[in-house]
C-alpha cells in the first residue's frame, strides 16, 4: 500500500525516528509477510558497516513507499499539536484558579482555603507520582501523560498503519525512558497551571485591595500560628514577607486589612506558590527530560529478533565483516598470471564477486560452454575459490561486481589475487535493475592501481560475453 505524499515526510528523520521506523518495519512484516527487499537491502550495504546501521537504512527505503515514514511524521505533529493545546489548558485553569481564589475583593480571603486551592490537587499528585516511582511503576504516576498519549491514540485515524504505536510502544518501554517522558509532560503541565496561577495572583494583588482573615470553630489560634511560621520559613528565607503572630491573631480576629498586614499575607502567599508548587515541578520537569533524553540516546534495536538474525547475513555478510587484515599490496597486480597447468586453452570461467541480492546471477547470456564461478560472498567461498583456480587455471576469468558497491580493500585484495590464478581477466560492472552503474569511474580508478589496464574494466555486457567466449 502507499500513501499520498506528506509535507511533513521530507524532513529527516532522527536517529530515534530512524529506529522507530526499523521497528514499524519489523512489525509489518510479521504481520503481512518478508517484503521484497532486494533494492533495499542493496542501498542499506552502501552505508557504514553496522548492522543496526544498515537496518535503519533498509527500513527508511521499505517505510517510504508502504507509508510508514510519513504515518510516524504525521503521528509526531498529532503529539505536537496535542501537547500545545495540554498547555494552553494548562495555562488558563492556572490563571483561572488565581481569580478563583483571591475573588472579586468583595470580601476578605480566607488563607488557608487559598493556600489548599492552590497547591492541595498539586502536592496530591506529586506524593502519587513520588509513590509511584520509588515503587519502580512503569508510567511513573504521571496520569496526565498517559491521557495526553492516549488522545493522540484517539486522534490517530490512520488505521491502515497500526505498526507505527505498537514499535513505539516496544522501544520507549525499555529502561523507563517512556516514563520518564510521561512524567515530564504531566510535571510540565502543572508547572505552566502554577506559573499561571502565579501570574495571575501578582496581577490581581496589584491591582485590586485584598484584605486577608482565616476562621474556625474549634482549632485554637496557636494551630494556625504554627502554621504560617512553619510554611513562612521557607519563603522567608528567600526574601518574601511573612505574618508575624500578632497579624496572624489579628487576622483570625477579623482583621488583618491594614497595609502592613495585606502586604506581608500577600507576599507568604506568593512566596508559598513560588516554593511548594513552581520550584519542585520546575526541578522535576527538568530532571525527567533529562533521564528521558538520556534513555532516548541509550534506545538500540533488539538484534537479537528473528527478523533482524535473519538479514544479518544479507545485510552484513561474513566477507564484509572480516574486513582486511593484511596490509596493502606494495604494487599493484597485472591482468596476466604466471603459467600454470590450466584449462583447455579457450575455457572460461564467470563468477559474481559481492552482488546485491536484487541482480540476478548467473546472468542469462553466460554461455554454457563457460564455468560458472558462482557467487563469491564470504570469506570460505573465497578461499575454496582460490584453491581451485590454483589447481585448474582459467584461461580467461570475467569477475562481475556490482558498481553501486563503494570498491574496499578486501574487493580489490580478491580481485588482485583472483587476477594472479587466470591467464587474463576482466572486471564487468553489472549494472543495476534502472541500468545505472553507480560508482564506476571510482571502479576503474582503484583498479587502474592495481594495474589493470582500461581495457580489462567494462560495463557493456555484449563485450564482457564476446571477451569471455573468444579473448577479444
Amino acid at each position: 500500500m502507499v500513501f499520498s505524499s506528506n509535507p511533513v515526510s521530507d524532513r529527516p528523520l532522527s536517529a530515534f525516528e530512524s529506529r522507530w521506523l526499523a521497528e514499524a518495519v519489523r512489525h509489518y512484516e510479521t504481520r503481512e509477510g518478508v517484503l521484497d527487499d532486494r533494492a533495499a537491502v542493496a542501498v542499506a550495504r552502501q552505508s557504514e558497516a553496522d548492522l543496526e546501521r544498515r537496518l535503519c537504512v533498509r527500513a527508511a527505503h521499505l517505510g517510504r513507499h508502504l507509508g510508514l515514514r510519513s504515518a510516524i511524521q504525521a503521528w509526531r505533529l498529532r503529539a505536537s499539536w496535542l501537547l500545545a493545546l495540554v498547555c494552553l489548558f494548562a495555562v488558563l485553569l492556572g490563571s483561572g484558579s488565581a481569580g478563583a481564589v483571591l475573588g472579586d475583593a468583595g470580601r476578605p480571603v480566607n488563607v488557608i482555603w487559598a493556600l489548599g486551592a492552590l497547591l492541595g490537587v498539586h502536592a496530591i499528585s506529586l506524593i502519587v507520582w513520588l509513590i509511584s516511582v520509588t515503587a519502580g511503576g512503569q508510567a511513573g504516576g504521571s496520569g496526565l501523560g498517559r491521557l495526553w498519549l492516549q488522545g493522540v491514540a484517539w486522534l490517530d485515524r490512520r488505521t491502515a498503519q497500526p505498526d507505527v504505536p505498537v514499535a513505539l510502544a516496544g522501544l520507549m518501554s525499555r529502561d523507563r525512558t517512556a516514563a520518564w517522558g510521561l512524567s515530564a509532560l504531566s510535571h510540565l503541565f502543572w508547572l505552566l497551571a502554577l506559573l499561571a496561577a502565579l501570574v495571575g495572583l501578582l496581577l490581581l494583588l496589584a491591582t485590586r485591595r485584598y484584605g486577608f482573615v482565616w476562621e474556625t470553630t474549634i482549632l485554637p489560634a496557636d494551630v494556625f500560628a504554627g502554621l504560617v511560621a512553619m510554611t513562612g520559613a521557607g519563603p522567608a528565607f528567600f526574601g518574601f514577607a511573612v505574618p508575624d503572630a500578632a497579624m496572624v491573631a489579628t487576622a483570625g480576629a477579623g482583621g488583618g486589612l491594614d497595609e502592613a498586614a495585606r502586604r506581608a499575607w500577600s507576599s507568604w502567599l506568593l512566596g508559598c506558590l513560588v516554593l511548594y508548587g513552581v520550584m519542585p515541578r520546575l526541578v522535576l520537569t527538568g530532571l525527567c527530560v533529562l533521564a528521558w533524553r538520556r534513555g532516548l540516546a541509550r534506545q538500540h534495536l533488539d538484534l537479537t529478533q528473528p527478523a533482524y538474525l535473519r538479514l544479518r547475513a544479507r545485510l552484513l555478510p561474513d566477507s564484509e565483516r572480516a574486513g582486511v587484515c593484511d596490509p596493502a599490496p606494495a604494487k599493484g597486480v597485472g591482468p596476466v598470471a604466471p603459467a600454470r597447468p590450466g584449462l583447455v586453452p579457450g575455457d572460461g570461467c564467470a563468477l559474481a564477486l559481492e552482488l546485491g541480492d536484487d541482480l540476478v546471477w548467473p546472468p542469462v547470456w553466460l554461455s554454457t560452454t563457460v564455468e560458472d564461478g558462482g557467487r563469491i560472498d564470504s570469506r570460505e567461498q573465497r578461499k575454496a575459490i582460490i584453491g581451485r583456480f590454483l589447481q585448474r587455471q582459467p584461461s580467461r576469468l570475467l569477475i562481475a561486481v556490482d558498481p553501486r558497491m563503494t570498491p574496499d580493500r578486501g574487493s580489490l585484495g580478491l580481485i588482485a589475487e583472483l587476477a594472479g590464478t587466470a591467464g587474463s581477466v576482466m572486471v564487468w560492472a553489472y549494472p543495476g535493475p534502472d541500468g545505472q552503474v553507480g560508482r564506476m569511474g571510482l571502479w576503474r580508478d582503484r583498479l587502474a592501481s592495481l594495474g589493470l589496464p582500461e581495457a580489462a574494466v567494462c560495463d557493456d555486457a555484449a563485450r564482457a560475453a564476446a571477451w569471455l567466449e573468444t579473448g577479444r
